[in-house]
């Protein structure tokens, strides 16, 4: 009888403990000292590492036996919680990545500088 009830208990805890079973990327924030520390072409690297991340999310989304036991336990809710949580670190960090590159001012007047240095080198020893 003592054996039943503690099962039960067990049991009961176990269903509605609402445990996610899969294990997303949870992509850290962006700090102020990192943010100043990265150069442009590292923020583009980090952007890069970012995209990667939101494919792994993607990828641990898809319908396996960790979906299956999820439902069981608890009607996929903490795996729903789980990937909305690495989702939402995700968009932060590249959001903050993005206002990094902004502030430096990285994208196309930085792209253009090394063509128009390129260009004026050529021009001077083209002699035009």
């Amino acid at each position: 009888m003592r054996k039943t009830i503690v099962l039960g208990v067990i049991a009961i805890a176990c269903v509605a403990s609402g445990c996610a079973t899969k294990r997303y990327p949870i992509a850290t924030g962006l700090g102020a000292a990192e943010a100043s520390a990265l150069s442009c072409r590292e923020i583009d690297l980090e952007l890069i590492r970012a995209d990667e991340v939101r494919k792994q999310i993607t990828d641990t989304a898809k319908t396996d036996w960790r979906s299956v036991a999820g439902f069981l336990g608890d009607y996929g809710i903490g795996n729903a919680m789980a990937k909305a949580d690495a989702e939402k670190a995700i968009n932060n960090r590249v959001v903050a990545l993005n206002n990094a590159k902004a502030t430096k001012r990285c994208g196309a007047e930085s792209a253009s500088l090394p063509a128009m240095i390129g260009q004026f080198f050529g021009d001077v020893f083209s002699g035009e």
